[in-house]
């Protein structure tokens, strides 16, 4: 049974949703791209291979570091399971690399609730987002769940809503020096906004359609049901699920800031979503004797199978 089976942190997990990535990157790009191996390109493809992996691990740490899932590797399944429904991804490198660099600012987002080295967590955070609109624009969006952390910790102080600027600052500063040292040009700045796309012809495919359907409905179901459980949560829980939903719907709007909707922006939302899944699988177990024949159980059951094999069905 797959609740059972990643229900569980076991290090066999790790290493089959790690090689699930892996064989799902180079299957996309013998079977759907135009792939002329040099020895440039092999190293190109094996960086962003484990770059997908990191990203996989880091999601785990962030979700087992702040206790936003108890410890299971529900979180990595559905993100892998997620990512692999849209081959695009993996054609779009520079919204792999924004991802990457959101996530670290979420780690930072997340760990706002210690209290401790604050200013040092929020300047990191606002380093990881700039950095990552260098890749994709919108990705500055994502200052506006860091301000809502900030206003969420202990102790809140004014002044700390300041340094998200210098960390914006910083690396706009250090982007320009390079661009003029390396190409002797300002143009990067006039270059760096990205417009908005409204064409979501692609959105027709039901290859596209279908998996974004699932996603859509799993996300609106699982965060009602968690909704309905703040009340049960404990405290010191609460602000994390809150700002884990801001979070959500930032990255929905990220996502639909894309300039060409090919299907790969979708990867940004999937890391939050696959967190609240998560949640709703890891709460609804009952812990009786039982279980197994419970209408609930088999409902969890089904929607992992579905997310399991959607991705093979979608590339056949």
């Amino acid at each position: 049974m797959l609740t059972s089976f990643f229900g569980k942190s076991n290090p066999i997990n790790y290493l089959i949703l790690g090689a699930l990535l892996a064989i799902g990157y180079l299957f996309t790009q013998f079977a759907l791209g135009d792939l002329n191996l040099t020895f440039k390109s092999t190293f190109s493809h094996l960086f962003f291979i484990i770059i997908c992996v990191l990203v996989l691990l880091l999601l785990d740490f962030i979700v087992k570091k702040n206790g936003l899932t108890k410890s299971n590797t529900y979180t990595i399944f559905f993100f892998s399971c997620y990512s692999l429904m849209f081959p695009a991804i993996f054609f779009e490198h520079d919204i792999i690399f924004a991802n990457f660099f959101l996530l670290l600012a979420l780690r930072r987002l997340m760990s706002l609730r210690s209290d401790r080295n604050t200013s040092k967590k929020i300047l990191d955070a606002s380093l990881w987002i700039t950095l990552a609109s260098l890749f994709y624009f919108w990705s500055l969006l994502f200052f506006i769940p860091l301000w809502i952390a900030v206003l969420q910790k202990p102790n809140f102080n004014y002044k700390q809503m300041l340094v998200p600027f210098v960390g914006f600052f910083t690396v706009l500063v250090l982007n320009t020096a390079y661009q003029l040292i390396v190409n002797d040009s300002f143009a990067w700045l006039f270059e760096w906004k990205q417009n908005i796309g409204f064409d979501f012809t692609l959105y027709n495919s039901l290859a596209i359609l279908i998996p974004l359907t699932l996603i859509l409905t799993l996300y609106v179901w699982t965060s009602f049901f968690r909704f309905l459980q703040i009340p049960a949560l404990p405290l010191r829980e609460r602000p994390l699920f809150i700002l884990l939903m801001y979070v959500s719907v930032t990255t929905i709007i990220i996502a639909l800031c894309a300039p060409q909707k090919t299907g790969a922006e979708v990867l940004f939302v999937l890391a939050p979503f696959s967190i609240i899944n998560a949640n709703y699988i890891e709460t609804s177990r009952r812990e009786r004797q039982g279980d197994t024949e419970s209408a609930e159980f088999w409902f969890k059951e089904f929607i992992l199978w579905v997310a399991l094999l959607l991705p093979f069905i979608a590339f056949l």
